[in-house]
């Protein structure tokens, strides 16, 4: 329950810090069509509270801020967007215990993974239950209904499209109809792969600048992946050509999990090379902005990452 009266303790419950944090748990529901992607750094703010003020404060911290920020979206009628908010928690309190245990980047990254999967994964099974509709299953018609809709919108405009574009639209909406189906899977593992790495990587610069300590897990230049981690998306390639049905299927996912954590790596690398060559800090904002809005961008850096492990980019200058 909230503080109140003489039992309200303005260094335990900092009013500016609780609405702060509430602020954070409560503009998802306030506006899911504008703020609903704020969801995916929930984490964030979780990992802050624990590891600033220990995690008998932080918890009783985060208790009073999630209770009001809930209490407001139950006001305006959107509770459940709320409820999904709470599910970046679990995996705020994983990195706070692995930061505190020293652990390495890619070991926290990999349990925020585990964590992160299983939480989504019973959120939206009792979601489920208690709709009685298959969040997958919707998630696919949505998708295919959407790929219909374009083309019907370039039929209804058949006078003023040319044939052979039109054939051309239809050709390629059926194929991406066909093909998502099959790596949707993949799309959604990479999605929680994505949000632990933003949510580790944020978590890593607000404990420094803001928490006034060094970063947890180190510069993000120096992180790291497992060496054996190469041999896992070897096997999934040789798996996704030689495979048929699922299994091929399951090693296309495999091998798209594996390229994006090794573009991670390759973006490690081109930041510590940056470092190193000391270039302009506005001349490098601008090439990583190139490299990530550009397809071949992303496939580069991804190749980077691979090399890494025979030629380490990033060994001392000093050493043969």
């Amino acid at each position: 329950m909230l503080p109140t009266g003489a039992g309200w303790n303005h260094a335990e419950y900092p009013p500016g810090q609780l609405l702060l944090f509430s602020a954070f748990f409560f503009v998802p529901a306030l506006s899911p069509v504008f703020f609903g992607w704020t969801n995916g750094l929930l984490a964030v703010p979780v990992f802050y509270l624990l590891f600033t003020n220990g995690f008998k404060s932080g918890f009783a911290r985060l208790r009073v801020s999630l209770l009001i920020a809930g209490l407001g979206a139950l006001l305006i009628g959107r509770l459940e967007v709320f409820l999904f908010s709470l599910t970046l928690i679990p995996l705020g309190y994983t990195l706070f215990r692995s930061a505190n245990a020293g652990e390495s980047a890619a070991t926290s990254g990999g349990k925020g993974v585990v964590v992160l999967a299983l939480t989504w994964i019973l959120f939206w099974a009792v979601y489920g239950a208690a709709t009685g509709i298959s969040p997958y299953r919707q998630l696919l018609d949505s998708l295919d209904q959407g790929f219909r809709q374009t083309v019907e919108l370039y039929e209804s405009r058949e006078a003023e499209v040319p044939g052979e574009t039109l054939h051309q639209v239809q050709q390629l909406t059926d194929d991406i109809r066909e093909i998502i189906p099959r790596i949707l899977p993949g799309v959604l593992a990479s999605i929680v792969v994505v949000t632990v790495w933003i949510n580790l990587a944020f978590s890593n610069i607000m404990a420094h600048r803001l928490g006034d300590v060094p970063p947890p897990w180190g510069k993000y230049s120096t992180w790291k992946l497992p060496d054996q981690l190469l041999w896992v998306a070897i096997i999934a390639g040789a798996v996704m050509l030689l495979g048929r049905g699922l299994l091929q299927f399951a090693g296309s996912w495999v091998l798209m999990l594996a390229g994006l954590l090794y573009f991670f790596q390759g973006l490690a690398v081109c930041i510590a090379l940056m470092e190193r060559w000391k270039v302009p800090v506005y001349v490098r904002i601008l090439l990583y902005f190139i490299l990530v809005i550009q397809t071949y961008g992303i496939l580069l850096l991804a190749f980077v990452g691979v090399a890494d492990v025979w030629f380490n980019f990033r060994r001392p200058r000093e050493e043969p």
